[in-house]
């Protein structure tokens, strides 16, 4: 997770568009939450779960951006391929991307490794003019509008989880006047 987040950066400017996009969607989510957990001794602030909420809009900017330089590398490097060889590896790494969504015991994965393949492959066979760049610029339009709205929910909705099956621990919590008042002598 860490190294797509770091070969997929999000910069500056679109860290702007996406806290223009998405910020006071990401204060609504934040203030919902500490409302709703008033009796559950919750400590964190409204600004910490704004925070978190927007990490994980910025995860998602970076998976994005890893899934349209993937799927653009798959694209060329089917356009370029002469080898039977490359077609075949080629072939195969379009198979894991496709069900790397899938659940079970043979769970298949598109990881780092394919990863590397991939960029070895697209950068021996196809041009250079053409090759995509990970550092191009993330493109918000509908499908990712929707997307990050739905990583801000279930985001909220996962700390709200971890809320309330903490909740018989902050429960026994004593503040530090209570305890001058409770205890000591």
């Amino acid at each position: 997770m860490l190294d797509i987040c770091n070969a997929f950066c999000i910069n500056d400017a679109e860290y702007k568009e996406l806290h223009e996009a998405f910020g006071k969607l990401c204060w609504h989510a934040a203030h919902d939450l500490k409302k709703k957990n008033t009796r559950n001794n919750y400590i964190d602030d409204v600004e910490d779960i704004n925070q978190n909420l927007t990490i994980d809009l910025m995860r998602a900017g970076s998976y994005t951006k890893r899934q349209i330089y993937i799927e653009k590398c798959l694209e060329l490097a089917n356009k370029y391929a002469k080898d039977s060889t490359v077609i075949s590896i080629i072939k195969e790494l379009e198979n894991l991307w496709s069900n790397r969504t899938r659940h079970g015991a043979n769970r298949q994965k598109f990881g780092p490794t394919q990863e590397n393949i991939l960029d070895k492959i697209v950068l021996n066979i196809v041009p250079e003019k053409e090759r995509p760049n990970k550092q191009d610029k993330l493109k918000i339009d509908g499908k990712f509008f929707s997307y990050c709205k739905t990583i801000i929910w279930n985001g909220q909705k996962s700390m709200g989880r971890k809320i309330t099956r903490e909740r018989s621990i902050r429960n026994g919590m004593v503040s530090l006047s209570e305890f001058d008042y409770l205890g000591s002598k």
